[in-house]
């Protein structure tokens, strides 16, 4: 569920109104405000609605001619429960959500900062200490928080989409994941001296397949209300950190024979392209359509320039 909200110029608001009540949404709000700053007064179109409906409305207003986001501005928020004349079954649809929702999450999650370094490295150590020990549960806790997964989807959305800022944000978040992952193990590595326990590494034909099911659920998740996000995180986590972690602990402890270290480091290709490319194809069968993100796309290369989203 959701309310979207959308700041009009002043006297513009009726064709915000107009396009909702097209869309066949019960209710619309409309209230007069005062923007400090540029003091001026514009009109707020605001409705709560269903995720699929939401999504629909998002994206009605980047189609409509009329919308130039100089002048408009849209946010919207997931609401716990909205009490109206809409059934339960119906208000409560939880897919698909705006793409819009989509993109800025992603994005979010995407910036490299120093809590993000942080997180990385603090899991990409207590994998490798799980990965030593064979600790199934400081391995499990450590994938909980490691950034792997957010950062191949938005690759994949961002191609899907047209949006490559998005896509190189996503692959230089995943590149900084990696090579502090390749440094944790190596830190451990120093710190223990012992042989590695975890020896549960697949062979790139079963890590394609567990990747197409991870792709797949996380490409559903992403864009569902009620996907477990977090849960997903974490099998995905595990199919990524072990790879550059076990590659850290190799430039401290040695290389075992060629042909196992390129499998391992071929098996890491295959989850990385895999879960991308999967992703990217349940976006599309999902419902949410490339020409639909492909017009918020334009409408912000159009405000920002040929940066597309900005800074």
């Amino acid at each position: 569920m959701h309310e979207v909200r959308v700041s009009a110029p002043d006297g513009r608001s009726g064709e915000v109104s107009d396009l909702a009540l097209g869309l066949g949404i019960r209710e619309v709000s409309v209230y007069d405000v005062h923007v400090h700053g540029p003091n001026l007064r514009k009109q707020v179109v605001s409705v709560e609605v269903s995720t699929p409906i939401a999504k629909q409305f998002v994206d009605a207003l980047f189609a409509a001619p009329w919308f130039d986001p100089k002048q408009y501005s849209i946010t919207t928020r997931q609401l716990r429960a909205i009490l109206s004349s809409e059934t339960v079954a119906a208000i409560t649809r939880p897919m698909v959500e705006p793409a819009l929702d989509v993109l800025e999450d992603l994005w979010q999650l995407n910036h490299v900062t120093p809590s993000y370094i942080g997180r990385a490295a603090g899991a990409a150590i207590l994998l490798g200490y799980g990965m030593f020990h064979n600790s199934s549960i400081s391995i499990v806790v450590a994938a909980m928080f490691l950034p792997f997964l957010s950062q191949v989807l938005a690759i994949a959305f961002g191609s899907w989409a047209g949006d490559w800022r998005l896509a190189r944000q996503g692959a230089f978040a995943l590149s900084v994941s990696i090579l502090i992952s390749i440094a944790a193990g190596a830190v451990v590595a120093m710190l223990h001296r012992g042989p590695l326990a975890f020896t549960d590494f697949q062979s790139p034909l079963v890590a394609f397949g567990i990747s197409s099911v991870i792709g797949v659920a996380a490409g559903l998740a992403s864009a569902d209300d009620a996907g477990r996000r977090y849960l997903i995180g974490v099998a995905a986590a595990v199919q990524y950190g072990v790879f550059p972690v076990w590659f850290g602990t190799c430039l401290v402890l040695g290389f075992p024979p060629r042909a196992v270290a390129w499998e391992r480091i071929a098996t890491f290709a295959v989850n990385v392209a895999t879960i991308a490319v999967v992703a990217g194809v349940v976006y599309a069968l999902a419902g949410m359509r490339r020409e639909e993100a492909g017009r918020f796309h334009s409408k912000m290369e159009a405000f920002y320039g040929a940066g597309g989203t900005g800074q």
